[in-house]
């Protein structure tokens, strides 16, 4: 089969447009009417705090591109900070060398594996709908680090483990380079190489996947794998930047925020972006953290963030549907 007019060319899309367009009317807006927004210390704040929804995201997009979704990343990235803090106040409780970094790092990634298989196992091979099947993970992997913590969060790490989130090599944030570099990793492998095409084509047709010879189980099982691996390095930055693991960090709004990000990116089965899910993680965190600063002392503003996006959804719904529409016509 020629694969040559289905791989993804170089050029921006009207969606990525409208984001990066949005984007930077929002930098302009808050920049303007707080002279605080655009400044170093405001920036290296979004840039600590965007990287951990936003490589759940990317999680959460390689998924629901070929037609599935993976709700217990959030689940997967406690419990391997969970297992890996218990680790190493376990066997390294007073260690401050390069190898409690090891550790943390090694073992949240064999976790993102192992949860990822068995996410993949279910779908891929016993055919259990991904909705399903990851929602009863999402409660096993919660429940696995209720038992270890009995509801407790896990402190008392050695500094080391704060290093990865504290670190700014050349003035930038360590987690935001970690983040970068996923990034370009997964857009290398979904739009240059064949694992990227196998993704698409089984999200877009998995009968013609099938008969075109892509052993669509296999495909299902990497593509959790590497959810899970991803979920999993967000683990670990949380870990780090508050130093501690629990198996309730952001259970009431993460993985909820994924879907709306992938929503945004136009993320559906057999297309995704990962310059997209870049972009609209930085418009929410923009948002987010802009509101935040224009109206401190305003009583109910923390609720203004979710107007904002809730708005924002809106009018990206509209543009596409007049834009789609005129294409069809």
């Amino acid at each position: 089969m020629n694969t040559t007019n289905l791989k993804p060319k170089v050029r921006f899309e009207m969606q990525t447009l409208l984001l990066a367009g949005i984007l930077v009317f929002l930098l302009l807006f808050f920049g303007l009417n707080d002279q605080g927004f655009l400044a170093g210390r405001s920036i290296s704040s979004m840039a600590i705090q965007l990287p951990e929804i936003g490589i759940l995201s990317l999680a959460m997009m390689i998924t629901v591109m070929i037609g599935g979704i993976n709700l217990s990343i959030n689940a997967t990235a406690n419990l391997a900070a969970v297992l890996s803090g218990l680790f190493i106040l376990r066997f390294m409780p007073e260690s401050q060398g390069p190898m409690v970094i090891v550790a943390m790092v090694g073992i949240s990634l064999l976790i993102g594996v192992i949860t990822g298989a068995i996410n993949g196992f279910l779908v891929g091979y016993v055919g259990v709908p991904s909705i399903l099947a990851t929602l009863a993970t999402m409660s096993i992997f919660t429940g696995i680090g209720v038992g270890l913590t009995k509801g407790q969060t896990v402190t008392g790490f050695p500094e080391v483990v704060g290093s990865v989130a504290s670190l700014s090599p050349l003035g930038i944030p360590m987690p935001f380079l970690v983040f970068v570099g996923i990034t370009v990793i997964a857009y290398i492998l979904l739009g240059r190489t064949t694992f990227g095409f196998k993704t698409r084509m089984l999200g877009t047709n998995p009968v013609a996947s099938k008969f075109s010879g892509i052993n669509n189980k296999a495909v299902i099982m990497q593509i959790f794998i590497f959810s899970g691996v991803l979920s999993s390095i967000a683990g670990v930055l949380i870990m780090s930047r508050t130093m501690s693991a629990s198996n309730a960090y952001g259970t009431a709004t993460y993985v909820m925020l994924t879907i709306l990000i992938g929503v945004l990116a136009g993320v559906v089965s057999g297309k995704g972006s990962v310059l997209n899910i870049f972009i609209t993680v930085f418009i929410l965190q923009v948002i987010s953290t802009g509101s935040h600063m224009l109206l401190a002392g305003v009583r109910g503003s923390s609720f203004f963030k979710d107007f904002a996006w809730g708005v924002l959804l809106i009018i990206i719904f509209i543009i596409n549907y007049f834009t789609h529409g005129r294409r069809k016509e």
